[in-house]
């Protein structure tokens, strides 16, 4: 009984690790050979969905170039030279303008709405710092994509830690999809 117990948490353990570890050599693996390892604070979460911070407009087409096809702008503010650059390097770009200091959870909806239309391509959403984005995009793991939570995290934890309003709504999301 000892020995299955211990093989069980041995096994538990190097699984957790393997996917720790695979979703690590992922990120990786992408961002030093990609063009895009310029853009702050990326991380290619999987391979059709990266976040980041704000692209400078020559990073646009090497979005593009890398096979994305959707850009989500989660900055409030005019972007129209920004949606038209995107648009005339034939990708979408959807704004959805959160408010840093009050993230709502129709703010969340709309992100999954956009995320369940775009089915399999590849997509990135950005803001500023990927602060937002980051917050997002682990809220659409665990929530959504059934991510393991504890790697979706590191990968947020690695950009920044919430604080504040920002782990108010992540409670908010998280509460809102346990009830589902």
């Amino acid at each position: 009984m000892k020995n299955s117990l211990k093989t069980i948490v041995l096994f538990a353990i190097l699984l957790s690790f393997t996917q720790y570890s695979n979703a690590s050599e992922n990120n990786k693996s992408v961002t030093k050979e990609s063009p895009l390892t310029q853009i702050k604070n990326l991380r290619v979460l999987s391979p059709i969905f990266a976040s980041s911070g704000m692209p400078t407009s020559e990073k646009f087409s090497l979005v593009q170039q890398q096979g994305y096809q959707h850009i989500i702008n989660l900055i409030p503010g005019d972007f129209n030279d920004e949606q038209q650059q995107i648009i005339a390097l034939e990708m979408s770009f959807e704004q959805i303008a959160v408010d840093w200091h009050n993230p709502t959870l129709a703010d969340f909806k709309r992100f999954v709405g956009l995320m369940k239309t775009y089915q399999q391509d590849k997509v990135l959403l950005h803001c500023r710092l990927n602060y937002r984005a980051s917050a997002f995009a682990y809220l659409y793991q665990t929530t959504q994509r059934g991510v393991d939570e504890s790697i979706a995290k590191q990968e947020m934890l690695s950009v920044w830690q919430p604080e504040g309003v920002w782990l108010d709504f992540i409670k908010r999301v998280q509460e809102h999809y346990s009830e589902i």
